[in-house]
């Protein structure tokens, strides 16, 4: 199956998701048609970008869905899920970060249409800020950071 830009079956990244969710650190969300896996998210409570972590706002990352079940609302559902888990853990706000080409084009659009809007702190790369005039690479460590109020 095709996840798509974003879908990562390595079995390391998905250890260290089950040990950071028995730890507390994160929650995961899987969508399932029957015993396949076609989306997942996750959300965590201490968020390595510096101005959600200092506002205490967890952040929803790593969001997937497979190529051929996009539009018939598994992020949005996935999305809503882990914004309720925020909710009912007292949090008011919560922030995502977003790639900036095409590939993250429909997911750009998604986070809009659900409310979710540029943190106004620019972007960043590889976890920096990126300065004006500076070039980076136009890659998937070239993040907007949006944020929306529950």
């Amino acid at each position: 199956m095709d996840g798509g830009n974003g879908w990562n079956p390595s079995r390391t990244l998905w250890d260290q998701y089950l040990f950071d969710q028995q730890t507390g650190a994160r929650v995961i969300m899987v969508a399932w048609n029957g015993a396949r896996p076609i989306g997942y998210g996750t959300l965590v409570w201490r968020s390595e970008y510096g101005p959600f972590r200092a506002q205490d706002i967890p952040e929803i990352n790593n969001l997937s869905t497979a190529n051929e079940h996009r539009n018939r609302g598994v992020a949005t559902a996935i999305i809503r899920s882990l914004e309720a888990v925020a909710r009912t853990a007292g949090k008011h706000t919560v922030g995502m970060g977003v790639g900036l080409y095409a590939d993250y084009g429909q997911a750009q659009r998604l986070y809009t249409r659900l409310g979710f809007y540029p943190d106004g702190r620019g972007v960043t790369y590889q976890g920096r800020t990126v300065e004006p005039g500076e070039q980076v690479w136009l890659d998937d460590d070239l993040i907007l950071w949006l944020s929306r109020s529950l």
